[in-house]
């Protein structure tokens, strides 16, 4: 995927329409969240296929299963180049063991999980397991 010429600013305008996004099970995961700033950046929708197929933690497991590589993980790796998390840079997407969210410089953004209240939560690149460059 290529990133177009005013990547940087759909990129800003996109996470700060999700600042107060409560996590919803096919609308507001990781997931698709991660996929929303992939498209902000590219025009490409990685997630097109699995949209509108889950409403529940359930339901996005045997869409990962069916329409996935397995796991989000999995499904990540088959989509996108893995990095070091230290050599993430601005946009890419991040891992942090549980859930994917967007590299914004010394901190990653992450939906907060369901049930922690809602919007994005900053999480440090120590905390960092993988990445994948966009």
């Amino acid at each position: 995927m290529t990133r177009l010429p005013n990547w940087e600013r759909a990129l800003s305008d996109y996470l700060a329409s999700m600042r107060e996004v409560e996590y919803r099970y096919g609308r507001d995961d990781c997931g698709l969240f991660a996929a929303g700033a992939v498209l902000a950046m590219t025009g490409d929708d990685p997630a097109a296929a699995f949209r509108g197929q889950y409403d529940s933690a359930t339901g996005a497991a045997k869409a990962l299963r069916r329409i996935g590589a397995g796991d989000l993980e999995s499904t990540l790796d088959s989509m996108f180049e893995r990095k070091q998390p230290s050599f993430a840079h601005r946009g890419d997407l991040i891992w942090n063991g549980e859930a994917v969210g967007v590299c914004a410089g010394a901190y990653a953004l992450f939906i907060a999980a369901e049930g922690e209240g809602g919007g994005l939560v900053r999480v440090p690149r120590a905390d960092w397991q993988g990445a994948w460059a966009v």
